[in-house]
């Protein structure tokens, strides 16, 4: 009886010390891989969140020029609501799980393109382009180009959202597009921002 005992104990025991190795190595991944494994899209809205805290820490104007229906203007900024300024930008991510499955991706070492045929999908097209070949860190993108199009029988809308980056930095960034609304005279206009 005392030799079942302590074969059982024996057992118990390594079996615990197995369990204890496997989710020891497990809680070592980090966490930021575990949770992108699976996707396939770039975390827009981290880039721009990450955009943002490296733009606060530094003392950053920017030049703001503006056309609309032919008229200019120019403005120099210095206290800026980032996330005011990239509102359009934010509401072009992607990184959903509804919308995992509906766009074509395309990825080489400095270049990644998500496209969509889909009518009722405002962005229709994303590229990311990268500095370094197979660096995919924030820290490596050059620019973000994303092209959007709304349209329905009243209406058409379309932009042209860019983001140039040197070395991690935000270096400019820019709206373009145009509206042409039924009975309407077509409007483009254009937005551009340069960090100093």
């Amino acid at each position: 009886m005392n030799l079942f005992s302590n074969r059982f104990s024996y057992s118990l025991t390594l079996c615990c010390a197995f369990l204890f190795f496997v989710f020891g190595i497990s809680s070592c991944i980090p966490p930021d891989v575990k949770g992108t494994a699976d996707t396939q899209f770039f975390d827009l809205k981290g880039f721009l969140d990450n955009q943002i805290n490296s733009l606060e820490k530094r003392e950053v104007t920017i030049t703001k020029k503006t056309i609309l229906q032919g008229q200019k203007s120019e403005q120099t900024i210095k206290k800026i609501d980032w996330k005011d300024e990239f509102a359009f930008f934010y509401s072009a991510d992607i990184n959903t799980p509804q919308l995992r499955d509906r766009y074509k991706i395309e990825k080489t070492p400095q270049k990644w393109t998500f496209k969509t045929e889909e009518g009722n999908l405002i962005v229709k097209e994303m590229q990311i382009f990268f500095d370094k070949e197979n660096d995919d860190s924030f820290e490596n993108v050059k620019e973000v180009l994303i092209i959007q199009k709304d349209k329905n029988n009243l209406y058409e809308n379309d932009r042209t959202l860019i983001i140039k980056v040197n070395k991690g930095l935000l270096e400019s960034y820019s709206i373009k597009g145009s509206e042409d609304v039924i009975l309407n005279e077509k409007q483009e206009f254009l937005v551009e921002g340069i960090v100093k």
